[in-house]
């Protein structure tokens, strides 16, 4: 038993680690949700599971924050946006890039425009924008216009590193098209009651406004047009039981996503306010720039948090 346990191990390590029902194999080495590949939509780190890939250095590696300004008024080539069919690793090339196909992400109308469709099953198919460079602390700025203009559109701008579960958001919907919610989380522990609203502003699915998340290793500052109307002190998030900090620490990407909130389930389609209204299209996320400033201030690090 013990020779056939040592042979199963030994062809475990050959063979490979498992993605859904294969192994990844040389030729497609890099593993998401069950497929493999060898392109960016694949290999990319925002996406790539480097346990389940044919090894974890099939994943490509993480390019660290440097402070830039990604300006979407410019025209295709300037460095800001690519889509991620022609993404070959190079973050100097492309900030940003649509994070699957197809892409409802282009630049047009001097901006980054995310656009939810409708499909056949009358469900809506929306598009992921996502940086390039991962950040650990640091200030995030973006110009913004939301495209929920019906109930059960979501727009987001979130910084989230999706294999811990942190996260920092700012959210629209379309039930409420004059305020921007504000939200954390820490190792996917989901708590919706964290959830604050901004003071009333002009109608963000019309009017462009300005976004803004300080994120420090002591405080997380969500701001308005320069107005700030929250902030969370990780002190305040100490669980005394589990002797943890509940405060996302970990190094994250920044990204943009317009999506349908109303077909999804009960919780979340009564917080996106119910059935899109297709009529009421397009629904189109406008982006004119995006800066991120590092905590660093341009070194290619990360921050150990304290204990």
């Amino acid at each position: 038993m013990k020779t056939a346990l040592l042979a199963l191990v030994f062809s475990a390590a050959v063979l490979g680690a498992q993605c859904g029902d294969q192994q990844c194999r040389k030729d497609a080495p890099c593993c998401v949700k069950g497929y493999c590949n060898i392109n960016a939509m694949y290999c990319a780190p925002f996406s790539c599971e480097p346990d389940n890939s044919l090894s974890p250095s099939s994943c490509w590696s993480t390019p660290h924050c440097v402070d830039y300004t990604a300006d979407f008024t410019k025209p295709a080539g300037s460095g800001a946006f690519a889509q991620i069919a022609d993404y070959k690793g190079n973050p100097s090339t492309a900030s940003y890039v649509s994070q699957f196909e197809p892409s409802n992400a282009n630049l047009a109308n001097e901006q980054l425009e995310l656009t939810l469709t409708k499909q056949s099953d009358g469900k809506g198919f929306g598009a992921v924008v996502i940086g390039t460079r991962a950040i650990q602390y640091g200030t995030v700025t973006a110009v913004v216009r939301s495209g929920c203009r019906s109930t059960g559109v979501v727009s987001s701008l979130i910084i989230r590193n999706d294999k811990i579960g942190d996260e920092i958001d700012f959210e629209f919907v379309g039930a409420d098209k004059l305020t921007v919610q504000s939200n954390y989380y820490w190792h996917n522990e989901l708590d919706y009651t964290k959830m604050v609203k901004s003071s009333s502003l002009s109608d963000t699915t019309e009017a462009y406004h300005t976004y803004q998340v300080v994120w420090a290793p002591d405080s997380i500052q969500w701001l308005v047009n320069g107005n700030s109307f929250r902030t969370v002190n990780r002190a305040d998030t100490w669980d005394a039981e589990r002797k943890v900090f509940r405060y996302p620490d970990t190094e994250a990407f920044v990204s943009f996503s317009i999506w349908d909130g109303g077909s999804g389930p009960k919780g979340t389609s009564d917080w996106a306010g119910k059935p899109i209204n297709w009529e009421k299209g397009p629904f189109i996320m406008g982006v004119k720039s995006i800066a991120v400033n590092c905590y660093f201030r341009g070194n290619e690090t990360t921050y150990t948090p304290p204990v």
